[in-house]
């Protein structure tokens, strides 16, 4: 850490330039391109968390540093911290992406575009980066520099400067480190965005491997939630030279090891991984310290391996004093543990297939996307839940409807039949219509007001009081307006017209039928009557007149004679009046009755509509096409071979 951070002055600070080169004992390969580098940079420098790597306001001045810029950035390390996707796919378009890869590397860009918000960025970004290779850079987390020492240290070799190294690590607890592969030893790797070594390890080169160094808190009295990203996408934290303040960035990685020491570490992480549900065994790992291990007893099972790294680190010392102790050797290092737990880190892939690790994280991946859409639906869900009415309110608001359509029915048919039998009405006889015409609308009217449903409507106002305050109104489709509208209604707008305004929170069809009642079917009834009374009255006048012309003009016509054509006026007359009459006044009945219940028809019709479909949160459309994509990654994920 301390070397990693000598790095940076180096290039802000030209005139330190010579001294600090002396000071560091750097390999004579970087000297050249170093102190060349120097010179272009002004103070005007930044860190951009993107590229990790630094860069100036100011252009470089020669081809060569342009050259060995850009060999920088594709040298550098594999950082996944990618957040804007129209920058990512302008670069997939110039990516040279193996032919039987491009089909899944192509569906897990659409999984970005349609659920960016449920995909985790940084673990797709390190799988598109495993995609574009034959070969792929696989990244192992671990917890403990003396356990990364052992599993990386080479028997065969003296002990070299970055086992000192990272022991120098483990006692200083310093932050993160990124171990890489490296021709020869350099133990201050710049341009980088963690801390970053590299080291001449075969472990490392077999399996094209790098090595994460960072710590994991395994306090399990902790309220902060786990999951299985806690292991698998680290929080590393990143200093900043100037201030002095903390980044955190993740930092995804293929495969963890957690380290904890003898029962209490065991015990620790069994309740960690019960609270992160972990169920991905073959990409974690945890390793515990027990010590006397006995032979066979260190191999890993469901994700879980012991080993003993005194016994280990005093095999590898013991070789690395004499081959002769080659028995010796083999006897510690594989009661040790440590080599079943090299052989899971460097597990070489088929040449043809997929490499299990980027398989599996892209599975994991797809399975991470489908959890938090499937989270995302259940929560939109309950919150829909949580804002509609309860059924039980429902359910007794119906009941209520029910009760009062029985009672209105019955009001219908009682008080029509107490209004049609009282003497206003029945002293509208036909033989009495010739004294009682003008009184035709007022009879009716009275009859529409008193006896056509008026407690039904009161009881409608109070029904629609309880389904307000219950909430149905809200959130509702079917508004107060289309509930007070009757399809087969048209009340003409009027100013005297006695509609409700759709402010009213209940059904207005009672009111409403009773105003185009009396202001059509009363006025068409008053008019048959004062028709049929003017009929009677002429044809009886024209009669009686015709009868007084004959008994005159004609000597020989009696008296009897002549009245005969005038009660033959009369009784046509009359006949016509009391059979028009009386078919008048019953078919006005049955429409009133008709349009009765036509009105609590349709006013029951709506309050249940409003009971069972008011108040109710529109649904969320499922995310139909973020699934579709998943369905496809994963079907490309299958054919590759």
């Amino acid at each position: 850490m301390l070397l990693f951070r000598r790095s940076i002055p180096l290039i802000i600070i030209p005139q330190q330039t010579t001294r600090l080169r002396r000071s560091l004992s750097m390999p004579p390969k970087l000297r050249s391109p170093l102190s060349k580098q120097v010179g272009p940079f002004t103070e005007a420098v930044f860190f951009c968390p993107s590229c990790s790597i630094w860069r100036c306001s100011t252009p470089l001045r020669t081809a060569h540093s342009r050259y060995r810029n850009f060999n920088l950035r594709r040298a550098r390390s594999a950082s996944t911290f990618v957040h804007q996707s129209a920058a990512a796919h302008a670069v997939n378009i110039t990516r040279n992406i193996p032919e039987r890869f491009q089909e899944l590397y192509s569906a897990l860009n659409s999984v970005h575009d349609t659920a960016s918000n449920h995909v985790n960025s940084s673990r797709l970004q390190l799988a598109l980066r495993g995609l574009e290779t034959t070969r792929p850079v696989i990244r192992v987390a671990a917890t403990a520099p003396r356990l990364v020492r052992l599993l990386l240290a080479d028997p065969l070799s003296p002990k070299q400067q970055w086992e000192d190294y990272l022991e120098a690590h483990r006692v200083d607890r310093s932050g993160s480190l990124l171990i890489k592969y490296g021709e020869q030893t350099d133990l201050a790797v710049e341009n980088s965005l963690v801390p970053t070594i590299s080291i001449p390890s075969r472990v490392l080169k077999a399996a094209n491997l790098e090595i994460l160094l960072s710590h994991l808190s395994t306090n399990a009295g902790s309220d902060a939630q786990i999951t299985s990203n806690t292991f698998l996408v680290p929080t590393i934290a990143i200093q900043s030279t100037s201030t002095g303040t903390h980044t955190f960035v993740r930092y995804p990685v293929h495969k963890s090891i957690v380290y904890g020491t003898g029962i209490d570490g065991l015990l620790a992480y069994t309740k960690l991984a019960e609270r992160a549900n972990i169920t991905d065994t073959d990409s974690i790992c945890a390793t515990f310290d027990f010590e006397l291990l006995g032979q066979g007893s260190a191999q890993r099972r469901n994700g879980v391996s012991c080993v003993d790294p005194n016994r280990a680190e005093a095999a590898l010392n013991m070789f690395r004093e004499s081959a002769q102790n080659a028995t010796e050797y083999e006897r510690g290092w594989s009661g040790s543990g440590v080599q079943p737990l090299i052989d899971w880190v460097s597990a070489p892939p088929d040449d043809a297939a997929l490499d299990p690790s980027i398989k599996k994280l892209v599975g994991s991946l797809l399975d991470g996307v489908e959890e938090s859409i499937s989270a995302e639906e259940n929560k939109k869900i309950l919150v829909q839940q949580a804002r509609n009415v309860p059924e039980e309110v429902r359910l007794d608001l119906d009941r209520t409807v029910t009760t009062w359509a029985e009672r209105a029915h019955t009001e219908l048919r009682d008080s029509l039949n107490d209004g049609f039998a009282s003497k206003p009405w029945r002293d509208l006889a036909w033989w009495k219509l010739f004294w009682h015409v003008d009184d035709v609308g007022m009879v009716t009217s009275r009859i529409l007001r008193t006896k056509w449903l008026p407690e039904a409507e009161k009881e409608v106002i109070w029904i629609g009081g309880k389904i307000h305050q219950a909430g149905l109104l809200n959130n509702n489709t079917y508004t107060t307006a289309k509930i007070q509208e009757s399809p087969d209604i048209r009340v003409p707008h009027t100013e005297d017209s006695s509609s409700v305004s759709p402010e009213k929170p209940w059904p207005s069809q009672i009111a409403d039928i009773r105003g185009r009642l009396t202001t059509s079917s009363v006025p068409s009834l008053h008019a048959v009557a004062q028709n049929l009374v003017f009929f009677s009255l002429s044809t009886t006048s024209l009669s009686a007149a015709l009868s007084a012309l004959v008994y005159i003009s004609t000597s020989s016509a009696s008296v009897y004679e002549a009245g005969t054509i005038a009660t033959i006026g009369l009784f046509i007359s009359l006949r016509r009046q009391q059979k028009g009459w009386d078919a008048a006044r019953s078919l006005w009945e049955c429409e009133v009755r008709e349009e009765g219940r036509r009105a609590l028809k349709d006013t029951e019709e709506g309050l249940r509509t409003v009971i069972h479909e008011g108040g109710r949160v529109p649904e969320a459309a499922p995310e139909t096409e973020a699934r579709q994509q998943v369905s496809k990654a994963r079907q490309a994920l299958s054919y590759v071979k």
